[in-house]
């Protein structure tokens, strides 16, 4: 079968009836089509048209459109007939003597006519199948029909002519392993999200792709050259067949540009949902209404003429595309009856788009409810449902709107002021029903309240405003009496008085009075006085004011529900710019409100106001006043100090409650100081952590000039200046604490520095201690220092802090009270003591054997029954280390035990049946103090920190609860053989180690994963099955595929596990201070688990047997020697119990206290033979298996105790009678009882001031859930993921960045200029306002990574730079940590974002779960379009928490200070409906930087060959460039120039017979005089020479660079350069001369070969090509000169430099015509 190549349009020359041909193949061809996403009788219906349609085109006469048709068509098969012979080597000659004259052939044919016509329907068919599901998607093939517009054929016909349209090749036909074409074809739908719909325009689904490629590079065209983006994208088409195509058939027909507007609706939204279709339509247009409205206020604004085609569609699209998705969301939750009102309203003629802003006003007024929709629960509930279901994309349409890049128009902007409150009216009234009326037993009284409190809003309701909330605080009023406030006018209906009291309001809204009501009620049927009314009502409907306490049965718990939904209003409505509010800062008048009702000042001026209608609101837990001073402090905390001031000093005129009065001055102290703490992060965030020291600094000075003029002693009721002060010591104070602490806890040798070398961070910080010293030495009263110690110890211990005071390399003596350094006798806690009154006892009676040398009494203590033995035996072992072992502390004068206690205690423990083998050996170490005698910190000497003390003690009771009770329960098993016989455990999975998440994670996303060239595994969804190409994001290598073909290169992902076994944590300096989940264990299993593992290690690392040493040594990763693995394992121990008080919300002393309680409760636990647990550990699932039997055995009910525990074990450690008074410990742990008031005469040194106080906190509510996870299981996953989730927040800003660095840097960057510039530098380049938003998008990134990067590195699937992994980003930082790329530093915004998209996504599916919903039904959304209102954004401080302390509850205990407990079930509610409840499934969009050198890489010069098919320049063209060309500048300018003209083909392709000057000048608005030296290159280089072009300026470059000496390979490896032997180089030159013909060509393609592939970037690639033959690598990079395979074999890849000279050098030339010397 021959065609001619003269005219693409007349149907080919052929030696057979081409029309019969594909006629006859017709039916086997369409059955090999699969039409996925398609109704069986749809299907049926479309291949019966599609095999008539398609018969009568191959039919039709010469002239017409089938005839036309029938040529192309000839052609596409003909090109993929002649892949197919070229890649399987078969000879077209000799075709008939092998396929059709073959004996199978003529045996199924019977002749050979016949035979020869089966077999070209065998392989004509799968061509022809795959040619019409190329060019029949969307039932594209029925505008060829007959009875459609002759337009409709030609632009048909055109685009089917295009190649940049139809790319039908062979390879895509393939089966993965590339041994057959495939069987089954899809016929893919290209609606969005593979919905289906019939094109109205020929290839709509082609011209969408080939323009959206064109958007992006007219962006940058635009940030560069200024000139209208819709312009650029024009200039763009223009230079493309396509586009130049659709712009003659739109000129001569304006419907073509409509029909492409109709299916480029339904390729970008999904507009059909209802089976009737009628959603469709509606969604059509006003989809097409919004577009059409938006491309014409887009031009207006640039000051153009409106004109519709196809670039002003897609700018349009562009830019309004997330106004429309948010309208959408809004309209698929509203319903059809909101669709089709909203189509009626939208007029197409608008100057501005108007869509989204008239939608959002149409559903909420559908949603104004009226007197029928509160008057039961389930009609309440209706409408709360209804709210709910539309207030995520509500909130999704306000943010858009207010963050929209471009300012809305006029009539956009004043809808939107009308609708805004409106929803905030509706939203009032949702938080009413959710936290009163449906949640309170006053039911019918409070329906009619939640329609009242809609109808009493005004329409222009504001919530920053005084008079909205005015309104809605005299509406709680009026709700908890049972009375609303009259309107203006209103008396009762019956006896007419017109101020009447007690007034009631019936439910047909008439007054009656307090009087005239009991006789209305009196009646058998109660009923309106009103005489033109006369409705009836129940009297259970009434709630008159004398009624109400007996209605209610619990008037408190209902305050607290009005309190709940104050709390939330004012945090959600008034304060946040959730609910699509903007913020907006609140009038003057309103804070005074809020502060009255903080401090409930009108109750002095008018105290009966005060106790009927202040009092009903006020709280006497600190609850809704606490809440509402934060808020306040944030936004004017000097307009809070002045009414607090005035508030003081009118109750002191008027005698006010002293008891409230102190209560507020308590309030309004931990506030400030709290808002303080808030101040000082801002600081840091906005000036760097040494301006935030001096701010605590500043508040040191200023705090002491007050007190100094106050004298210390004022009143503390009348000066609000010094509880300022008392706000700022105690919020410096507790910050210096930190300072302090770290200190402590940090080695010498870090601690101490040379001045020259101390940053300034490190001054500030020697400075704010000097200040905290001399704040402390200057005052008379030791209130300021104890509160200073309480800081400490709770940070680091009471041990460690003795030890410091007591040493003077510490310098910290200066912090304790004179009166405690006096108390000398400083015993050690015993903290065993929290065991109980037998380990007292039998304490005691060791104590007396060791003084006595006699042990009968001990005998005595110790004796007990079979079940208490164990017990017992392990409090005598503890006994023995506390009163043997730790004697050794004392000075050796000092030590009561003498050599015959010793050996008479040695004889007792020897002779008992008490202990067991283990324990009776250990029992004997610690008599002896040689425990441990590998690891010093065991034994206990003089002068040993009191931390190594503690520690050890930890370690001892550990070991000797796994003796004695490891044979009672084998669940402990495996903490034995770590402890024991770790050799037995060198391969084991140790507990909460990290590992492998990969097959867990595709298991559970399901689809398909695959590998790229390289190994990288990717992911497809929904079929599995590629559709689309895209770039591997670890490598930049092709991925994925075509119509169900994956590309050759790639692979199925093997199922391979990459967990490791051993200790994998590294080294514990390392570690992040905050665990991380791991598997099914939360951060305080983890952590509690790795002190167990840690204290198992520390022992067997301590037992000086090398046998032991050895195996931990191979068992940690990376190795540890031996000698130093105990001090290993001991550095993590000291971690983990610090993580583990961390986790645990507690100090360290309450953590040693815990630990040791969990121990007791391992002692006494029930047998448990362990099951079918593997103790060995010897995979991941036997791990898994043993830490959930592990935490349900031991961890879950020692959580649920725990606080109780810790509480008595305070008490127990103050009763030791050994400690004595130890005044320091009760002063630190506050466990003597003080007065609940303030008294004037201590002035402000009150105890109450100055207590300790654990602020409410995430880590706090996450604690105290652990308990009860499975009966909040959302609230659960949310706080287990929220030290992640929180980063989410930092999404919208780090994709902007990205989006604006690519644009401005893409192909115009190198990588060496990225690696020096700074971020700093950067900055400075822009001006004032771009500093500002890259400073602001810069910081959301170093946020956001600084976050999650542990868990980045652990569980990610992309890792980030391993260098990055213990840096901080900095401003001095190089600008390419901010650069998308997927090498180097660029992997960590990259995998930044990858991670964060997939962490929602995975919280979003373990939601469904939980709700038992299908993922899939969730709406999607792409994540450059992605707003705040459509992720799981919000910020902990200013969104998460006030919701959490809207929820919390106080209480006051000895010992503990400020307890907090939460409000659990209404909290996941809050939290469900505030942060979950409507988020869509985020689709990663992938944006990625390309350096400016490798856009002549390997892969972009094959796209751009397979894009624009390149041919050479004319030789005299060449050498004539050669001439014009100037210097070496000259030459490096056309290169860089050519380099990025080459990036913008490899993506958008173009007319390969286009200039390149006009395309530079049209399209990339270059200066082709500046950017082409030479005028030949300008003339004659078209876009099909680029290549040839490039290479050819390569050429001179090299050439000017060797004339001038200079190495001219700088870039390429040195593996590369070697030099040739003599013999190899003359076997070179005999080469060269028999094919001098090709010399100039293989010079120049050699040296694109060395600079593209053997560069530095491409080391890893290419490393082992060095010992390659040069012939075969030339081979495989695609150099098609003649000859080339026969280069000698000698000749290796290493010598390819030298090669080259020689080859340029041979002749005299460089393959430019020009010598080179």
């Amino acid at each position: 079968m021959e065609v001619s190549d003269e005219d693409d349009s007349k149907p080919a020359a052929a030696t057979l009836p081409l029309d019969l041909l594909l006629s006859s193949c017709t039916q086997d061809a369409v059955s090999r089509l699969d039409d996925i996403h398609g109704e069986y009788r749809e299907v049926e219906s479309r291949i019966r048209n599609r095999i008539l349609l398609f018969q009568s085109l191959l039919k039709r006469e010469e002239g017409t459109s089938g005839h036309h048709f029938l040529g192309l068509l000839c052609r596409h098969i003909l090109k993929v007939l002649k892949q197919q012979d070229e890649l399987s080597g078969a000879s077209p000659s000799s075709w008939v003597q092998t396929e059709a004259l073959s004996t199978a052939s003529l045996q199924a044919g019977g002749t050979f006519e016949r035979a020869l016509w089966l077999r070209l329907q065998s392989i004509i068919s799968p061509v022809l199948a795959e040619a019409i599901a190329s060019f029949d998607c969307c039932n594209n093939l029925d505008l060829l029909n007959a009875d459609q517009a002759d337009w409709l054929h030609q632009l048909w016909l055109g685009l089917y002519s295009d190649p940049e349209v139809v790319t039908l090749t062979y390879q895509d036909m393939m089966v993965v392993d590339m041994s057959h074409m495939r069987e089954r074809v899809p016929v893919r739908p290209y609606g969005v999200q593979n919905s289906l719909f019939k094109c109205t325009l020929p290839f709509s689904w082609r011209l969408k792709a080939l323009v959206d490629a064109l958007v992006q590079p007219a962006f940058s065209t635009n940030k560069n050259s200024g000139e209208p983006i819709t312009q650029c994208l024009r200039d763009a088409l223009k230079t493309t067949r396509f586009g130049r195509l659709f712009q003659e058939t739109m000129d001569a027909n304006e419907e073509a540009v409509m029909r492409y507007l109709n299916d480029y609706i339904y390729m970008t939204h999904r507009v059909h949902n209802d089976k009737d279709g009628r959603d469709s339509k509606d969604k059509h247009r006003i989809i097409g209404t919004a577009l059409l409205t938006a491309q014409r206020e887009l031009q207006l604004a640039d000051d153009a003429r409106p004109v519709l085609d196809l670039a002003s569609i897609h700018i349009a699209h562009a830019t309004v595309q997330g106004r429309l998705h948010n309208m959408m969301r809004l309209l698929a939750s509203a319903g059809s009856v909101a669709v089709a009102s909203v189509a009626n309203l939208l007029n197409d003629t608008e100057a501005e788009m108007l869509a989204d802003v008239q939608a959002l006003n149409v559903v909420l007024r559908g949603l104004v409810p009226n007197a029928k929709s509160f008057t039961n629960r389930e009609s309440c509930r209706r409408w709360l449902e209804n709210v709910r279901t539309v207030s995520s994309p509500i909130d999704a349409v306000l943010a858009g709107l207010e963050k929209n890049v471009s300012p809305l128009g006029s009539k956009a902007s004043d809808l939107l002021e009308k609708t805004r409150p409106l929803w905030a009216r509706l939203n009032a009234t949702r938080l009413f029903l959710e936290h009163v009326t449906l949640v309170c037993e006053r039911e019918p009284y409070l329906f009619l309240a939640s329609y009242k409190l809609f109808n009493m809003l005004p329409p222009s309701t504001e919530f920053h405003k005084h008079s909205a909330m005015a309104e809605l605080i005299a509406f709680l009023h009026g709700c908890i009496s049972g009375v609303f406030v009259l309107q203006s006018g209103e008396s009762c209906t019956q006896c007419h008085q017109d101020k009447p009291n007690n007034p009631v309001r019936l439910p047909c809204e008439h007054v009656v009075c307090g009087v005239c009501i009991d006789a209305v009620t009196k009646k058998i049927t109660p009923a309106c006085p009103e005489t033109q009314c006369k409705a009836r009502f129940r009297k259970d409907a009434l709630l008159p004011k004398t009624a109400a306490t007996g209605r209610v049965q619990n008037e408190v718990e209902f305050k607290k529900h009005c309190d709940k939904f104050f709390m939330d209003l004012v945090s959600s409505l008034c304060f946040s710019v959730s609910s699509g509010m903007a913020l907006r800062s609140p009038e003057p008048e309103l804070m005074e409100l809020l502060l009255t009702r903080v401090s409930g000042k009108r109750a002095i001026l008018e105290p009966s106001a005060f106790a009927e209608d202040e009092g009903s609101l006020k709280d006497d837990l600190p609850v809704v006043r606490s809440f509402l001073l934060q808020l306040l402090l944030r936004y004017s905390e000097q307009q809070v100090n002045d009414h607090v001031r005035q508030y003081l000093e009118m109750a002191q005129q008027y005698s006010q409650d002293p008891v409230y009065n102190h209560e507020l001055c308590w309030l309004f102290v931990h506030c400030l100081e709290d808002a303080l703490h808030s101040h000082r992060a801002d600081m840091k965030d906005k000036h760097g952590e040494h301006r935030s020291i001096r701010m605590v600094i500043d508040s040191i000075e200023q705090a002491q000039r007050t007190l100094d003029e106050a004298k210390w002693q004022d009143r503390p009721s009348a000066n609000v200046v010094v509880l300022e002060a008392v706000a700022g010591i105690r919020f410096a104070l507790s910050y210096a604490a930190g300072h302090i602490c770290q200190r402590l806890t940090q080695s010498v040798g870090q601690a101490e520095g040379s001045g020259q070398g101390k940053s300034r961070v490190q001054i500030e910080v020697e400075n704010l201690i000097h200040h905290v010293q001399g704040l402390c030495n200057c005052s008379s009263n030791d209130t300021i220092k104890i509160f200073l110690i309480k800081q400490i110890v709770r940070r680091v211990g009471l041990d460690t802090f003795r030890q410091a005071v007591a040493d003077t390399n510490a310098d910290l003596a200066w912090v304790m009270p004179d009166h405690l350094l006096e108390d000398k006798e400083e015993a050690i806690p015993d903290r065993f003591i929290i065991l109980g009154d037998q380990y007292r006892d039998i304490r005691e009676a060791t104590a007396g054997a060791v003084l006595s040398a006699d042990t009968a009494k001990l005998k005595q203590a110790t004796h007990c029954n079979q079940p208490k033995k164990r017990t017992v035996a392990v409090q005598l072992i503890l006994s023995v280390y506390r009163e043997v072992s730790m004697c050794r502390a004392e000075a050796e004068a000092s030590q009561p035990q003498t050599s015959t206690s010793l050996a008479k205690l040695h004889e007792f423990v020897k002779s008992s049946d008490l202990l067991q083998k283990g324990s009776e050996d250990l029992a004997h170490l610690l008599i002896d103090n040689e425990q441990g005698s590998a690891l010093p910190q065991m034994r206990v000497t003089q002068g040993q920190p009191g931390m190594v003390r503690s520690l050890s003690a930890l370690v001892i009771h550990f070991v000797a609860m796994l003796l004695e009770c490891t044979p009672r329960n084998r669940i402990l098993e495996v903490l034995f053989r770590l402890t024991f016989t770790p050799e037995k455990m060198q391969r084991a999975y140790l507990p909460t180690m990290p590992e492998d998440f990969l097959q867990e994670a595709r298991r559970a996303i399901g689809g398909a994963w695959y590998e790229c060239p390289k190994g990288h595994p990717y992911f497809i969804s929904e079929c599995g099955q590629p559709m689309q190409d895209y770039t591997c994001p670890e490598c930049g290598e092709k991925i994925g595929g075509g119509q169900h073909r994956l590309h050759s290169t790639n692979r199925q992902a093997r199922s391979t596990d990459d967990t490791q076994a051993g200790h994998i944590l590294g080294m514990a300096s390392n570690r992040s201070d905050r665990a991380v989940p791991e598997r099914d264990l939360n951060p305080v299993s983890v952590s509690l688990l790795r002190v167990l593992l840690h204290l198992s290690l520390v022992w067997s690392s301590a037992v000086d047997n090398q046998t032991s040493l050895t195996a931990l040594s191979t068992m940690v990763q990376p190795n540890v020697p031996p000698t130093h693995i105990s001090a290993f394992f001991w550095e993590h121990l000291e971690h983990d119990v610090r993580c583990f008080a961390t986790a645990f919300g507690k100090g360290v002393d309450q953590t040693l206290l815990a630990l040791h309680h969990l121990f007791d409760m391992m002692t006494q636990c029930k047998a448990n033979q362990g099951g079918s647990l593997d103790h060995a550990l010897s995979g991941r699932v036997q791990r898994g298996m043993w830490e959930k039997a592990f935490q349900g055995e031991f961890i879950t009910p020692f959580l649920a105790v725990m606080d109780e525990r810790i509480r008595t074990g305070l008490e127990s450690l103050m009763g030791d009678t050994r400690l004595g008074n130890d005044k320091l410990m009760r002063a630190v742990f506050e466990v003597d009882t003080q007065s609940q008031v303030l008294e004037d005469r201590e002035g402000y040194f009150t105890p109450k001031l100055w207590r300790y106080r654990v602020r409410p906190s995430i880590d706090d509510l996450f604690h105290k859930l652990a308990p009860q996870k499975e009966q909040y299981p959302i609230l659960y996953a949310f706080l287990e993921k929220e030290h992640v989730l929180r980063a989410v927040q930092h999404l919208p800003d780090i994709v902007q960045l990205q989006r604006h660095l690519v644009d401005r840097f893409s192909r115009r960057i190198d990588r060496r200029t990225a690696q020096e510039d700074t971020i700093r530098s950067f900055l400075e380049k822009q001006s004032e306002a771009d500093q500002e938003e890259y400073s602001m998008m810069i910081t959301a990134y170093e946020d956001a990574f600084m976050l999650v990067r542990e868990a980045l590195y652990n569980h990610g699937r992309l890792k980030p730079d391993e260098n990055c992994r213990y840096a901080s980003i900095k401003r001095r930082s190089p600008l390419t940590f901010l650069l998308p790329t997927t090498e180097g530093y660029g992997r960590n915004p990259t995998a930044l974002v990858e991670f964060l998209v997939t962490t929602q996504n995975e919280f979003l599916e373990q939601y469904a779960g939980i709700k038992k919903l299908n993922i899939q039904d969730f709406q999607r959304v792409s994540l450059c379009n992605a707003s705040h209102a459509q992720l799981i954004s919000y910020d902990a401080g200013r969104h998460l928490l006030p919701i959490v302390l809207s929820h919390c509850r106080y209480t006051l205990e000895a010992g503990q200070g400020l307890q907090v407990n939460y409000d659990l079930a209404g909290l996941e509610k809050h939290l469900e409906q505030r942060f979950i409840i409507g988020r869509p499934v985020t689709d990663l969009a992938e944006i990625r930087l390309i350096f400016s050198e490798d856009v002549h890489n390997t892969t972009q010069m094959t796209s751009l060959r397979r894009r624009i098919p390149q041919t050479p320049l004319a030789k005299s063209t060449r050498q004539q460039v050669s001439s014009e060309m100037g210097d070496l500048t000259d030459i490096c300018t056309v290169i860089s120039h050519l380099e990025v003209c080459i990036g913008f083909l490899t993506a958008t392709g173009g007319e390969r017979s286009i200039l390149l000057a006009e395309y530079m000048e049209s399209v990339l608005k270059m200066n082709p005089e500046h950017t082409l030296v030479s005028r030949k290159l300008r003339l004659s280089c078209q876009l099909q020479h680029i290549l040839s072009a490039w290479r050819l300026m390569v050429v001179l470059r090299t050439q000017r660079l060797l004339q001038l000496d200079q190495d001219a390979f700088e870039s390429v490896t040195d593996n590369f350069k070697d030099e040739m032997s003599r013999d190899v180089r003359t076997e070179l030159i005999t080469w060269l001369s028999q094919h001098y013909q090709q010399r100039d060509a293989f010079v120049a393609e050699l040296l694109e070969f060395i600079l593209v592939e053997l560069s530095e970037r491409q080391s890893e690639k290419t490393a082992a090509w060095a010992n390659w033959d040069l012939s075969g690598a030339l081979d495989s990079y695609g150099m098609v000169i003649d000859g080339v395979g026969d280069l000698p074999m000698e000749i290796e890849c290493r010598h390819a430099v030298e090669a080259w000279k020689v080859a340029a050098r041979l002749g005299g030339n460089d393959g430019t015509g020009h010598s080179i010397h």
